[in-house]
């Protein structure tokens, strides 16, 4: 699976706090270990934080798919406040 949104550092600070706050906490745990320095990290290390931040188990499976899925509702998300703005 391929994410074709650039996962470095300044990702989040693009982002409204508004459209940040709309996510859920495990969403926002997915994010971010995704971006930063966590990014450079190696799975391993990103699912054990998963752990500790979330207080459940989590696969390489798991995290791919909410990763995936996180980064299609914050381009909605997105979008919609786009569309508010006009």
């Amino acid at each position: 699976m391929k994410v074709d949104i650039d996962l470095k550092a300044g990702f989040l600070q693009n982002l409204k706090r508004e459209v940040l706050a709309q996510l859920t906490v495990e969403e926002r745990a997915v994010i971010e270990v995704s971006t930063g320095e966590m990014g450079n990290k190696p799975d391993a290390v990103k699912l054990g934080w998963l752990k500790l931040r979330t207080k459940e188990s989590w696969t390489k499976q798991r995290y791919s798919r909410a990763l995936d899925h996180v980064m299609k509702r914050l381009k909605e998300l997105v979008a919609a406040e786009s569309a508010k703005k006009e």
